[in-house]
């Protein structure tokens, strides 16, 4: 019996996931040129093997349902890997990845594409069959292609198991992350139980990772990490009365206006010189184009220009207009679209600070760069300023600060990681950061990278954001609460 186009279709599909990414991964990228599978690799090839099995089974047996929903399972299942696996890569520089490249791009990338053609050949052989035919008895013995298939497939799967057992071993070696360079010399082979270390497991990854909460620490200076720390003159205290919405989360100054900048959860409030009286405000629309969560900070590039950043790292970038547009600012604000125009929202991207949220923002002109400082989450502990140039908004430096010579902890266990900045400032090269926790006023000089100097403060209260007019060192807490301290020891070089 003359076999259909379908099944000829089917067959050179079969043939063609044998002899293109399987075969040509085991013979030429493996024993020709010692590119060994890592455990991820080693899923995806073996999925691969898997589907091009339910593709014989089909020409064998008929387009029985079982065998096409295991192949599409099989085939969702690489898609995965493949994604999984590329996943890991492809945020590098140009070019950077793991393992050989094809046309350009590393096996893993074509991984994903492979089982998604594979999906879409199925789905296709689906939409063929008329009605009734999957059930019907479609067996066939194999013959002309279907046994050059057959035994292609039996040495495909004979030369994987020679390189498994060559670059992984039996059970209970399972393979290596980072695996070395295939070689028939035994003296050569590398079997490994590293990958049976456990590793943290998360569902929901980086949403594992708490908010930052101002309302969990204490501010007492007593149990902070540093010894014998002066303390910073109060001169007064007071309470804001202005009608903003919601916890404030950060305190600008600009000299050249005389005015204040106050953020909250995505409002934005200019105040006059005071802090008795809102001169302009706008509330930020979170959900246009980039995700802006709650705003952690802000500060003023320029008398008319100011920029808030989420705790998430977005930010935005607004410019007073008297006369802006409303109607073609409805998109990006939810209230006053009428006084600011949006200049730009964007994402900051950093290194040492990935896996960390921010509070804090500061704009130092000299340098033209704006400044973020890390807070603590329960998965990792570091205190990093991170650098941007403005022009571009992208990361010029990040670093961890030491201690400078005659600033002492309290013992070889405490650490600067114990801060929690939620507010900073830059002045004349030094960069000023209040910590929620402790109380703390730390001082960073910025060229040296160290903590030249921490002071405490008495009465704080959730501190979220500080600033400095003339001599005077303003704080502000969450819920209002304003202590106006004595900066000249701190602003004096």
């Amino acid at each position: 019996m003359k076999p259909s186009p379908l099944r000829t279709i089917l067959v050179l599909a079969v043939l063609a996931l044998l002899v293109g990414p399987i075969a040509t991964a085991v013979f030429v990228l493996g024993f020709g040129l010692g590119d060994s599978p890592c455990v991820l690799c080693w899923a995806q090839r073996t999925a691969m093997v898997l589907v091009a099995l339910t593709g014989l089974f089909v020409l064998r047996f008929g387009p029985r349902p079982k065998y096409l929903g295991f192949g599409v399972l099989v085939a969702a299942w690489g898609v995965f890997m493949g994604i999984r696996h590329s996943a890991l890569h492809v945020g590098r520089d140009v070019g950077q990845g793991f393992s050989a490249e094809i046309l350009g791009a590393h096996t893993y990338t074509w991984s994903a594409l492979i089982f998604w053609v594979c999906l879409i050949a199925m789905g296709a052989l689906l939409m063929a069959l008329r009605d009734g035919e999957a059930t019907r008895g479609l067996e066939r013995p194999p013959a002309g292609l279907d046994r050059i298939a057959i035994w292609l497939f039996l040495l495909v799967v004979a030369a994987n198991i020679v390189q498994a057992f060559a670059s992984t071993g039996p059970p209970p070696f399972m393979g290596q992350s980072d695996p070395v360079r295939f070689s028939f010399n035994p003296k050569h082979w590398v079997w490994s139980l590293e990958e049976w270390s456990p590793a943290p497991v998360s569902l929901r990854g980086r949403w594992a990772i708490e908010k930052p909460d101002l309302s969990t620490l204490s501010s007492d200076p007593a149990g902070g990490p540093f010894s014998g720390l002066p303390a910073l003159a109060v001169a007064r205290q007071f309470r804001l009365a202005l009608p903003v919405d919601g916890p404030i989360t950060d305190l600008a100054y600009d000299a050249a206006s005389d005015r204040f900048l106050l953020s909250t959860l995505n409002g934005l409030y200019l105040t006059d010189g005071s802090l008795s009286r809102v001169l302009r405000y706008t509330v930020v629309d979170p959900g246009f184009s980039v995700d802006l969560a709650r705003f952690g900070a802000a500060t003023f590039l320029d008398s008319q220009t100011v920029m808030a950043i989420s705790e998430n790292k977005s930010y935005v970038v607004l410019r007073e207009n008297d006369r802006a547009d409303a109607a073609a600012n409805y998109r990006f604000f939810l209230e006053a679209p009428d006084r600011f125009d949006e200049v730009a929202r964007s994402r900051l991207s950093t290194v040492r600070a990935r896996m960390m949220y921010v509070l804090s923002l500061a704009y130092d002109p000299v340098s033209n760069s704006v400044f973020t400082v890390s807070v603590p989450n329960t998965r990792t502990h570091r205190l990093v300023v991170s650098r941007f140039d403005r022009r571009d908004m992208t990361l010029s430096a990040e670093f961890q600060p030491s201690l400078a010579s005659g600033v002492t902890l309290r013992g070889k266990e405490r650490s600067l990681d114990e801060l929690y900045v939620s507010g900073a400032v830059v002045d004349r090269g030094r960069l000023l950061g209040v910590s929620a926790a402790h109380g703390t006023v730390i001082v960073i000089d910025l060229t040296s990278q160290t903590v030249v100097a921490a002071h405490t403060v008495a009465g704080l209260d959730r501190p979220a954001g500080m600033a400095i007019k003339g001599n005077d060192l303003y704080i502000v807490g969450e819920q209002g609460a304003v202590t106006v301290a004595s900066a000249s020891t701190i602003t004096e070089r």
